[in-house]
C-alpha cells in the first residue's frame, strides 16, 4: 500500500508540474465532454473534480499505508491520514507557485483536504465489517 500511496503522490506532483497551457489542454479534453456547459465553467468543474477525486484516492491509500505501518486505532489513523494529505496538498499548491501559468490556491488545499477526508472515511467504512468480525472473534 505504501508503494501505491507514493505512486499517487508522484502522479499529483507530475500533474502539478504541467505549465498553465498544458494543464488547460488536459482539462479541456474532459471539459469538451460537457458540451452543454460554457467551456470556461466546464473546465473549472473538471479541474476541481480532479482535485477532489485524486485526493480522495490519496486518502484511501494513505489510510491503508498507515494501517500497514501498524497504526490500528481508526481515529488516530483517520486524523493522521487527513493531516498528511493536507500537508501534501499545501506542498502541492506551493509547488505550483513555481510553475509558469499556475498559482497555488487556498481553496484547492481545502478541496483537496475534503477529498482526502472523504477517502479516509470511505476506507474506514470499508474496513469496518472486517474489524467487527475480528473484534467479535467470528472471522478473518
Amino acid at each position: 500500500m505504501t508503494a501505491l500511496t507514493l505512486l499517487v503522490m508522484a502522479g499529483i506532483f507530475l500533474f502539478s508540474g504541467a505549465d498553465g497551457t498544458r494543464s488547460g489542454m488536459q482539462s479541456g479534453i474532459f471539459a469538451g465532454l460537457l458540451f452543454w456547459m460554457n467551456p470556461e465553467d466546464a473546465s473549472f468543474l473538471v479541474r476541481k473534480t480532479a482535485h477532489f477525486t485524486i485526493y480522495l484516492v490519496l486518502g484511501l491509500c494513505m489510510n491503508g499505508t498507515l494501517r500497514e505501518w501498524g497504526i490500528h486505532s481508526r481515529s488516530r489513523r483517520a486524523f493522521l491520514s487527513v493531516l498528511l494529505c493536507f500537508l501534501y496538498a499545501c506542498s502541492d499548491e506551493w509547488h505550483q507557485t513555481f510553475v509558469p501559468g499556475r498559482a497555488g490556491q487556498i481553496r484547492d488545499v481545502l478541496l483537496d483536504t475534503a477529498g482526502s477526508l472523504t477517502g479516509t472515511v470511505a476506507a474506514i467504512l470499508i474496513q469496518w465489517p472486517a474489524h467487527r468480525r475480528r473484534k467479535n472473534g467470528t472471522g478473518v
